[in-house]
């Protein structure tokens, strides 16, 4: 038989090959004949408290690498071993229903879980997996098969952060077949830089212990099967990218410098503190594109205040003193949280309908962002109108604070035709490929993602931006995954871009590429494209 691929959601990027390492197992058993039921819910709570004591010995390990903010997610998890409902839960399914402990153990972990993941707080519905894990590790105990630490690719439903974070040190790569991007499993696997799939389907669990796979965490695949040279391919990326990083690290001091003196700064984009941890060791300058919406993705209702501050101040608490560039909720397409459903709007135009939406969230970004050089990015910009009337609505939450810097996101064709009008209105401009490459050239958001931002339409679009922000003497950017990209990243420095902000993971390659690069040859190479875009008169930056 030949390769079969499973298709998934990236969560962590990387790609890795190994042997799969099971961690789901089906639970078959009812309390054996003969046993003493009482004695069987006994050797239950025992199992829950030994995880407890497991994960505070994870938190602790954590603490002590400077590993705070995983630490405090882990620590949830012993108040879940530890909840009076999920021990009476377990003791019920054992002496009432006749389940066996393992069984037991899990079932109790599901209905709870259920129960978090129903809930209008987003926050708390995401530690649904994490219940989850609780339930599978105390199961793992009692059927004497507790999880010791493993280099092959961990295969499972879901996984919570303490197995991450006590599993990942020595595995190669994580499949789930469930799970989602912002769960707080995929959050540590990102800022351990382990390559992760999420959502890959209940066939994932098909998968036998030792069987070798592939785990394209860039293309959210796990390939079973897979022919010799992808396995090659595989073990080369994944050396590569261990190599590459200890670089990264050993040369975070150094400025990103072309050869000729030519400084670019290399910006992150994140959601968590996580991702920043892991971009602040490659050496990003800070932060370019910070997502707001993705804790939020299945709420309810526009969250407060409050919701909005637990989830920057991890992050910007961070930043003191450097860039920290804050989007606005960029709820839309396939980003619609459910009180949002049936809408068409995107980005800032479903802002400006729900001025208190607004009015709530800059208001949070300002409080959290104080002590940092605070940057306010808008979504979806197409015009003048939807900046002034942001410009109004920061005005009346600054109650005296600095005002931070609004810039404008171009990322749709009328934006970048209209590019030369925003700028005289913005503070700073932030081109994003994916959805500007998307709009222009009639492609899904997944093909966007790698479409070729070289089509000489879209390069068109992206000089005029840049042309526009140079004329009105403020900095533009790129936060697409261009601003990466092996072959388009540098004909972007060449046509002036101030700033690229990209993955996390792959601040460290950026600045080893600006490095790489001549900045003069790279104008000259731009202009060899300009020219077949019609723009050969354009004068250099």
């Amino acid at each position: 038989m030949g390769e079969k691929a499973l298709q998934g959601v990236s969560a962590a990027p990387g790609i890795t090959v190994g042997a799969a390492v099971v961690l789901d197992r089906p639970g078959a058993a009812r309390v054996a004949l003969g046993a003493d039921p009482e004695a069987e819910a006994i050797r239950a709570r025992d199992a829950l408290h030994r995880v407890a004591t497991d994960l505070e010995d994870i938190a602790s390990a954590l603490r002590r690498e400077g590993r705070g903010e995983e630490a405090d997610i882990i620590e949830t998890g012993v108040l879940m071993a530890m909840d009076p409902q999920l021990i009476a839960r377990v003791e019920t399914l054992v002496v009432d229903a006749g389940l066996g402990p393992a069984e037991a153990l899990s079932e109790a972990a599901e209905e709870t879980a259920l129960e978090l993941s129903r809930l209008p707080d987003a926050m708390l519905a995401e530690r649904a997996d994490d219940v989850r894990s609780v339930g599978r590790r105390a199961a793992a105990y009692v059927e004497g098969r507790a999880r010791t630490a493993t280099d092959g690719v961990l295969i499972a439903t879901t996984l919570g952060p303490a197995d991450v974070a006590e599993l990942a040190p020595t595995a190669k790569g994580i499949v789930l077949a469930a799970g989602g991007v912002t769960a707080h499993a995929a959050i540590v696997a990102r800022s351990l830089g382990l390559p992760m799939v999420v959502g890959a389907g209940p066939e994932l669990l098909d998968i036998q212990d030792g069987e070798e796979v592939v785990v394209d965490g860039d293309r959210g695949l796990v390939v079973r099967r897979p022919d010799p040279e992808r396995v090659d391919l595989a073990r080369g990326d994944a050396e590569r990218r261990r190599l590459a990083r200890n670089t990264a690290v050993a040369r975070r001091d150094q400025p990103a410098e072309t050869k000729d003196g030519h400084r670019v700064r290399v910006l992150a984009n994140a959601s968590t503190a996580a991702e920043l941890q892991e971009a602040t060791k490659q050496g990003a300058e800070g932060v370019g594109l910070l997502r707001t919406e993705l804790l939020f993705l299945e709420a309810s209702e526009w969250p407060s205040q409050a919701q909005q501050l637990s989830s920057l101040r991890p992050v910007l608490s961070r930043l003191a003193g450097r860039t920290a560039t804050v989007r606005l909720f960029d709820f839309g397409a396939d980003k619609t949280p459910p009180f949002l459903r049936g809408t068409s709007a995107r980005g800032i135009d479903l802002l400006l309908e729900s001025p208190r939406a607004l009015t709530t969230q800059l208001a949070a970004i300002v409080e959290a962002g104080a002590g940092t050089d605070l940057r306010i990015l808008i979504p979806m910009v197409t015009s003048t109108t939807q900046l002034a009337a942001v410009r109004e609505a920061l005005d009346g939450v600054l109650d005296g604070r600095p005002r931070p810097q609004l810039g404008a996101m171009i990322e749709t064709p009328e934006a970048a035709l209209g590019a030369g009008a925003i700028a005289q209105t913005a503070d700073f401009l932030s081109i994003g490929t994916n959805d500007l490459t998307q709009l222009v050239l009639g492609l899904d958001r997944e093909q966007s993602r790698t479409a070729p931002v070289m089509d000489l339409r879209v390069l068109g679009l992206i000089t005029a931006t840049i042309d526009a922000a140079h004329a009105a003497r403020i900095l533009v950017d790129v936060c697409g995954e261009a601003a990466s990209d092996l072959k388009a990243m540098p004909v972007l420095v060449g046509l002036g871009v101030d700033e690229l902000s990209v993955a996390a993971a792959r601040v460290g390659q950026a600045r080893q590429q600006v490095r790489e690069l001549n900045f003069v040859a790279a104008q000259q190479e731009a202009e060899k494209l300009l020219h077949q875009t019609g723009h050969a008169s354009r004068e250099r930056v």
